[in-house]
């Protein structure tokens, strides 16, 4: 009996550096599989474009052909923006309260282009007076950027180009301009045509949605289908 008991126990003995070996390696490998995830690529931000109405707020702007600056682009032109923006995949695009005036909000209030942040890019929608043909696209550089050329190409093709700046003007004796410039915003203002120009506002009816597609696909460049 004590003979048995011993080779049982020599035996144990034997297999237990083997059992400790497999029970070692079992508990690397499951550690192994543990600590390894896989790691998500970090999505790019987002482009942030702030849409501006210009004027409103008690402040008519330019008038002509039987309605007002501030009127004409909130009736015809805003809504259409709005829609297309809702159709670009990378870009990020919000819009000024239209009952409101950026430029008041700014100048009275403090408020305004003083609150707009930093990243964001400012695109301001007017139209021209008192008396002319076309847009252009005012500039916070002496040279347009590649966004400004796109946007003078709409105005081009469906308005026409205002001959006395063909197609830009740089200017900075616009006081809410000046407030986005010192503080580093970028900003492009489009003057989509004039207010008192009959085929101006003809054009910029017929073509509004044409118009605002091709506008939201210049401020983001975007394509959109």
């Amino acid at each position: 009996m004590k003979k048995w008991t011993f080779g049982l126990v020599a035996g144990l003995m034997l297999l237990l550096p083997l059992t400790l070996a497999t029970t070692t390696t079992t508990t690397a490998s499951a550690a192994t599989k543990t600590t390894t995830t896989k790691t998500k690529p970090k999505t790019k931000a987002k482009k942030h474009y702030l849409i501006v109405m210009g004027h409103g707020a008690g402040d008519p702007g330019a008038r002509g052909n039987g309605t007002t600056e501030a009127a004409f682009l909130r009736k015809h032109m805003l809504p259409q923006l709005r829609k297309y923006a809702k159709e670009v995949k990378n870009s990020e695009i919000t819009f000024y309260n239209p009952k409101k005036n950026l430029v008041s909000d700014t100048l009275y209030h403090h408020k305004g282009s003083y609150k707009i942040n930093k990243k964001t890019t400012v695109i301001m929608f007017h139209l021209d007076a008192p008396a002319g043909h076309g847009g252009h696209v005012i500039i916070h550089k002496k040279h347009p950027t590649a966004r400004d050329k796109r946007l003078a190409k709409v105005i081009k093709k469906y308005v026409g180009l205002n001959r006395a700046y063909n197609g830009y003007s740089f200017r900075t004796n616009l006081r809410n301009c000046n407030v986005l410039r010192k503080r580093g915003i970028d900003y492009s203002l489009v003057e989509s045509g004039f207010i008192t120009n009959k085929t101006d506002v003809k054009h910029l009816k017929k073509h509004m949605a044409k118009i605002a597609k091709a506008d939201i696909e210049a401020i983001t460049n975007e394509k959109i289908k």
